[in-house]
């Protein structure tokens, strides 16, 4: 996503990971996911109050592969990363999070299951007229804070003479992109597209994409979890039931 991970070096040194076993997992009859249910279409809650998505039904799909039910916690970003993991609260986490080399100091991933880029959202029709790398300069561009998103502005986009603007809440990015308060937010492609599709005109995507990143299921390092993963997402994609909920979740028809 979206999402980053700040971590120290003293955080690096002083997590105390309580890697969830297969055998545990299995002991007690349930995969705990742990996630933030405000990404849709990866993970969101439907008119019912239940959390779904593309992330939910890969993890169902890893619970029924160990012959367990899983059971959904919502949790904040900022607390699910890495604190949820590390701390035994949740057996695994997926909420967009994008695998990086700073991140695999204190969780362990699965294989990457899922492609994404950094975009800029932008007012329907682009009324600014906002495009990258050409139109940046001097124009106020909105990052969720802590995220990937906000991690690269900070590298390229400030160089280049943006200013950016923080948000806790991606939603109120959004309000403020709709209002024109902001020339463009930084938020996945896959979000782009589901905006379009259920808010007709109200956003677009603007210019080149910003970067490109590969998300992954979270575990706490030295858990065998991980390769369990890793078996049902290899399933899946021999067996079309990936690309099945690719069609379902992501796909634009």
């Amino acid at each position: 996503m979206k999402r980053s991970l700040m971590v120290l070096t003293a955080l690096v040194c002083s997590s105390v990971s309580l890697a969830a076993t297969v055998a545990e997992v299995k002991k007690k009859g349930v995969l705990v996911l742990g996630t933030d249910p405000t990404f849709a279409p990866f993970e969101f809650k439907g008119p019912d109050g239940t959390v779904q998505g593309f992330d939910i039904d890969i993890a169902r799909a890893v619970a029924k592969d160990l012959g367990v039910r899983l059971e959904i916690r919502a949790v904040g970003f900022g607390a699910l990363m890495p604190q949820a993991v590390t701390s035994g609260r949740v057996d695994m986490a997926m909420s967009g999070i994008t695998i990086t080399a700073e991140r695999a100091k204190v969780v362990a991933f699965s294989a990457p299951y899922y492609r994404s880029a950094q975009v800029f959202i932008v007012r329907g029709g682009n009324p600014g007229k906002f495009a990258w790398p050409a139109d940046v300069k001097g124009k106020v561009v909105g990052v969720q804070a802590n995220t990937t998103g906000q991690f690269v502005a900070d590298e390229v986009l400030k160089p280049k003479g943006a200013t950016l603007k923080a948000y806790d809440d991606f939603a109120a990015g959004l309000a403020d992109v709709r209002a024109g308060r902001i020339a463009a937010l930084v938020g996945d492609a896959p979000t782009v597209a589901d905006l379009k599709k259920r808010l007709p005109g109200q956003f677009a995507q603007a210019g080149a994409d910003l970067a490109a990143e590969d998300y992954g299921m979270v575990f706490a390092r030295g858990s065998d979890l991980a390769a369990a993963a890793n078996r049902t997402l290899a399933r899946m994609k021999a067996d079309g039931s990936y690309q099945a909920l690719l069609n379902k979740w992501i796909v634009q028809k």
